[in-house]
């Protein structure tokens, strides 16, 4: 695995060349139909960030897809990172990946799975968090009808052709829309557009996917007397918006300098900016973090 400080596969260790060697088995259903879940959260000092939320939504997930597993296991995978992680400066970024294991030929799963668990570490780049992002919008819809777009599976197909499509256009993610012309997210991230003094992002009806950050926004904003609301929004109403800034565990709040061919106006006191400092003020009170 390309990058990687150490991998966990299956309970196993392991660092430096051994991460060469290991390998899923060829029967994979994860490797082979995609069949798995996923999820990515920080590593900041040496400590483990909104770990608890992660494995809450990854089991709600697991239990959709008929894969229960010990969230017990799957908190000590993570755990096992965290010394690696802190040898190598304490900032790192996990990924926990659970596949439903091996199974024959066909789409019908084992009856009694034995699922992969497969955790990597890797290095948390020092500019990721609060960086700018433009947009381009993609062509490719999201199916709000399906379960998938409020888990974050395997397949991300969608996700990688509309990424590509927004590098061609000269920016650095895809606005996604789904069939029924409402925004949704980008490709890893979620949406909040700005109107005057109200937040407004998509509701997970539209096929926006629960993050973590959304989650904590949602909470936190009111109590900072920051108006925000769950409500739908066409691309000729995000042409109204005085601003739009994504949101995603590793990022935490991104805001967006440029949707298409529409530059946004940007303040040091604007609501993005007061978004970002409750943010960051938020970090360093519970964790005594400052990015």
């Amino acid at each position: 695995m390309s990058g990687a400080l150490a991998i966990s596969l299956n309970g196993e260790l392991l660092t430096g060349e051994k991460i060469n060697q290991a390998g899923l088995a060829i029967a994979d259903r994860g490797a082979l139909l995609g069949d798995g879940l996923f999820e990515t959260l920080p590593i900041w000092n040496g400590q483990i960030i909104w770990i608890n939320e992660h494995l809450d939504r990854l089991s709600q997930g697991l239990s959709l897809l008929g894969m229960d597993g010990p969230k017990a296991n799957l908190r000590n995978t993570i755990k096992s990172l965290k010394p690696i992680a802190i040898e190598h400066g304490g900032n790192a970024i996990v990924r926990l990946t659970i596949t439903r294991g091996e199974g024959g030929r066909g789409l019908l799963p084992p009856v009694t799975p034995s699922p992969t668990i497969l955790a990597s570490l890797s290095p948390y780049p020092q500019t990721m968090a609060f960086a700018d992002v433009t947009l381009a919008t993609s062509t490719i819809r999201r199916n709000e009808g399906s379960p998938l777009s409020r888990l974050k599976s395997l397949g991300y197909l969608d996700n990688i052709l509309a990424t590509k499509e927004a590098s061609n256009k000269g920016a650095e993610d895809a606005l996604i829309f789904n069939n029924q012309g409402h925004a949704c997210c980008s490709t890893i991230a979620n949406l909040f557009a700005v109107f005057d003094k109200t937040i407004v992002t998509p509701p997970l009806k539209d096929g926006v996917l629960g993050g973590i950050m959304r989650e904590k926004l949602l909470d936190l904003l009111p109590t900072h007397g920051v108006q925000i609301e769950e409500k739908s929004q066409t691309a000729e109403q995000l042409k109204k918006a005085d601003g739009l800034f994504l949101t995603n565990s590793l990022r935490i709040i991104r805001r967006v300098t440029r949707l298409d061919n529409q530059v946004f106006e940007t303040s040091k006191n604007d609501v993005v900016a007061q978004c970002q400092a409750i943010m960051r003020a938020h970090l360093q009170e519970q964790f005594a973090i400052t990015l």
